[in-house]
């Protein structure tokens, strides 16, 4: 007579736990991966703000004359809420410009190109050669969920009647 035995299908319990824990294993690999690729994302925006910063921080410095008249303090408004280009028509055509149209030329093609470069690429510059001059960058960022001015150094006043809740800012601080 054959005894009977008591752990039948105990391989079978084995397996499903197995393919269970696998399975939440590839779900958290899955979930890993989205945030790696969502940060790469934002890496790639800050490293272009970080560009467009530099290109705008030496223009004013091959353009002291104009640092010094004040004509990098670039309109401070707000955010603007449609994402369009910068108007074409520079300032200073005829390659013999005053400081003036060369800082007018300058934030015009800095703000074209923050435009084309990133969505919602916008820009404004502020300050003086004595305080020092303030650079942000505003870009739209897929997945933010606030825009608090106060957690990401944008200007108080940037955001303000923006229905854009995913804006992000770049901040960086020069003297000539």
């Amino acid at each position: 007579m054959l005894k009977h035995d008591k752990q039948h299908g105990f391989g079978m319990v084995e397996v499903l736990i197995t393919m269970v824990i696998t399975a939440f294993a590839l779900l958290g690999l899955a979930a890993l991966q989205l945030s790696a690729l969502r940060y790469q994302k934002i890496a790639h925006f800050r490293g272009i703000a970080t560009i467009y910063s530099v290109n705008i921080a030496e223009r004013v410095r091959a353009n002291i004359a104009g640092a010094k008249a004040g004509y990098y303090s670039s309109s401070i408004g707000a955010y603007p809420a449609t994402f369009s280009k910068v108007p074409e028509g520079l300032a200073c055509a005829d390659g013999l410009c005053t400081a003036a149209e060369i800082a007018a030329t300058d934030i015009q093609e800095w703000r074209s190109g923050l435009s084309q470069a990133m969505t919602g690429g916008w820009g404004e510059i502020s300050g003086s050669m004595r305080r020092g001059f303030v650079i942000r960058v505003y870009f739209k960022e897929p997945g933010k969920k606030n825009n608090a001015a106060g957690k990401n150094q944008c200007r108080e006043g940037a955001l303000q009647g923006s229905n854009s809740k995913d804006v992000r800012c770049f901040s960086t601080v020069f003297v000539p």
